[in-house]
């Protein structure tokens, strides 16, 4: 029983770790900012052009 409980424990912490890594890489102290190119429209101008490239048509962009 104890040995099951010590391996719960163990694989707990590694995982913890995983998420620890991946959140402060990808996430921490990235925000959503209006996009310079289009400046938050999500196009370049207002007759029919494509989407933006520099933000996909969404009008804003990760910046850290």
């Amino acid at each position: 029983m104890t040995l099951l409980l010590e391996t719960l424990i163990m694989n707990f912490k590694a995982r913890k770790e995983s998420r620890t890594k991946l959140y402060f890489s990808s996430h921490y102290k990235n925000k959503l900012v209006l996009c310079s190119s289009c400046n938050g429209s999500g196009y370049y101008d207002h007759n029919g052009s494509p989407k933006c490239g520099a933000c996909e048509g969404t009008g804003k962009v990760r910046k850290r």
